[in-house]
């Protein structure tokens, strides 16, 4: 990190806001409140995880807390607070670490902007070997591209049983919900009685396991056996980021009616093997704080019956078929046949998948399939990179926030 420099430390006429006035131009304003509650010195400041040495509840901290004496030199900030809770106490900033959370309009903009993601060409399939995956700088180029794209086709896998859980778990903990642990797709007449993916039918553009609070983040899908003979059964995606998008340039005003409007995800199946009562409502499109879209729910397979005020009826039908159009547009579809040793590796939470129907004619199609935590995928591929070196900006993933 840089190292700012402080060139003036001025308060605002009421003490209830210190400007700083950097060398390099900026200038950044911090509340009076913020600059107490996240004093950073040796007693208040955190040293481990989970500690917590300032109790913002004290009833002896006033509502409107004034700065009585500020002091600066390039390099740090010391400020005196009247009525502090603590005698004779000093709240202190080191001038890097006041910098870094600075947040003025223009810095809370590129931390945001730093992270947004970008659509690449659904003409290039992003591929990389498995033997990859046995070094860090390997693995690392690998979570990138993951979280670059939204997939990666790894090549090159063993056909060996149970080799997307093995692979799955080097890089995150599993994530066992309603399949199970692992699962297979294949064509079979009694399997799909419960899950059509268990037949040949194509099936339309979904994310997974919408009908939780929260889906799985990362899917795996690995070619055990696509004998030639199959016709048919491309793998299809679709970067739901990039749908949304344009949908909030092309229909701003049915763009904000899935941002409100929800409807029911659910699974309720008390006859099956494993009887499932799962239901939730939650709108199609999730904004944040800074209305940056986040996250999204897309499954019409496990929609159920909408049931929304009168009023939203109409609205509702006419923005979701809006954004059905634009997603099934060619131009913006992925489209890949597996080939056996191949494992489609694809982020849950940004791309929806669906698959071409297919005819067997006498062969089969066999892809087994796992989900892994993709905080956590998210996680290593910083750490890594720290590891290795790497200048990383931790990077959206869709799981509910912008950074």
């Amino acid at each position: 990190m840089a190292d700012y420099e402080i060139r003036d430390v001025q308060a605002s006429s009421h003490k209830n806001i210190i400007q700083v006035y950097w060398e390099d131009g900026h200038v950044s304003r911090f509340h009076s409140c913020w600059l107490r509650f996240n004093c950073r010195c040796q007693i208040c400041k955190k040293i481990t995880v989970g500690q917590h040495n300032i109790d913002k509840s004290d009833p002896n901290f006033s509502d409107q807390l004034t700065i009585e004496n500020a002091e600066f030199t390039k390099s740090d900030v010391k400020l005196t607070i009247v009525r502090d809770v603590i005698k004779d106490h000093v709240t202190y900033f080191d001038a890097n670490w006041l910098r870094e959370y600075c947040y003025c309009d223009q810095c809370l903009r590129k931390i945001i902007t730093d992270r947004q993601m970008k659509f690449a060409d659904p003409r290039k399939i992003p591929k990389v070997d498995c033997n990859e995956l046995k070094s860090d700088e390997g693995t690392f180029r690998m979570i990138q591209k993951v979280f670059d794209v939204g997939f990666v086709i790894l090549t090159g896998v063993s056909q060996k049983e149970g080799s997307v859980v093995e692979i799955g778990e080097r890089l995150a903990p599993i994530v066992d919900q309603t399949y199970g642990k692992l699962f297979n797709v294949i064509d079979d007449p009694k399997a799909s009685k419960e899950n059509v993916a268990s037949s040949t039918i194509g099936l339309p553009f979904h994310t997974d396991q919408c009908h939780y609070e929260r889906g799985p983040g990362i899917q795996m899908l690995h070619a055990i056996q696509f004998d030639e003979c199959v016709e048919g059964g491309e793998s299809q995606l679709v970067d739901m980021f990039r749908v949304m998008e344009i949908f909030r340039k092309e229909s701003p005003a049915d763009f904000r009616v899935l941002t409100r409007v929800p409807i029911f995800f659910s699974t309720i199946d008390f006859k099956r093997k494993s009887p499932a009562y799962i239901k939730i409502r939650k709108p199609v499109i999730q904004l944040d704080y800074d209305d940056e879209v986040v996250a999204f729910n897309w499954n019409p397979g496990t929609e159920n019956v909408v049931q929304v005020h009168e009023d939203d009826v109409e609205p509702f039908y006419r923005a979701y078929r809006k954004l059905s159009q634009i997603l099934v547009r060619p131009e913006l579809m992925f489209q890949y046949r597996l080939r056996e040793g191949d494992m489609l590796f694809f982020n849950n939470r940004r791309m929806v998948h669906a698959r071409a129907a297919y005819k067997s004619n006498g062969g089969t199609r066999r892809l087994q399939g796992t989900y892994i935590d993709i905080e956590e995928l998210k996680s290593k591929y910083v750490v890594l990179g720290h590891k290795l070196g790497h200048n990383v900006i931790p990077p959206k993933i869709g799981n509910g926030c912008s950074i």
